[in-house]
């Protein structure tokens, strides 16, 4: 097993939180940062890591905006209409807020046709998202700009998977000689802390239509 495109930490930075020696435990640990990593991207309703090649189809709101998914957005590569494959001069466009994964147009985005037979969409070309800390490991062209706090998210979760290894997660409370002890939601490894910071992160849902 591999470490997913999508891993927000490496089996070093894991090995040195929990004091373990280097490749003592390699295919659990990929497999808790997998796991913590698609925990963190579907708590947040969005992907992290960067790609260089993303296409994205987008709703067109009739207004002088399109808000693309992957960010923080480093570059367009190209806008088609899907309405007749034409091409948008990107002369007329801009990057307005790579964070929020805004394109502003000056000539404004056709309004999306809706109708039991016809949904025409852009679709936006673009490079984006932060560099994770492997993505930096793996290719030398590229420098991680992961938000430190996230990637702590992740070694906590999968802190947290390796201590509750072995126990039975349906397992609420127990007694032990006497001492009761409740275990916090033993479900999945988002505690509150973790939660307050993927908060800063998530991104509400929008309105996706699928043809």
């Amino acid at each position: 097993m591999a470490l997913a495109t999508n891993a927000l930490t490496m089996i070093t930075t894991c090995e040195a939180e929990l004091g373990l020696t280097a490749g003592e435990q390699d295919a659990l640990l990929t497999r808790y940062i997998n796991t913590a990593s698609d925990q963190i991207a579907d708590y947040c309703n969005r992907k992290f890591y960067y790609e260089s090649g993303v296409a994205e189809k987008i709703a067109g709101s009739g207004d002088a905006f399109l808000f693309v998914g992957r960010t923080p957005v480093t570059s367009i590569t190209s806008i088609v209409w899907l309405g007749d494959d034409s091409t948008v001069s990107s002369s007329t466009y801009e990057v307005w807020d790579a964070g929020q994964g805004a394109i502003y147009s000056s000539n404004g985005w056709n309004n999306t046709t809706i109708s039991a037979t016809d949904f025409t969409r852009y679709t936006v070309t673009y490079v984006g998202g932060w560099i994770t800390p492997q993505q930096d490991s793996d290719d030398g062209a590229l420098t991680r700009d992961l938000p430190f706090d996230l990637e702590t998210a992740c070694v906590n979760i999968v802190t947290a998977l390796w201590q509750k290894k072995g126990q039975d997660r349906t397992v609420k409370s127990e007694s032990i000689m006497g001492a009761s002890v409740t275990y916090d939601n033993p479900f999945d490894g988002l505690d509150q802390s973790i939660k307050a910071t993927l908060d800063n992160y998530k991104r509400m849902d929008r309105l996706e239509f699928i043809y």
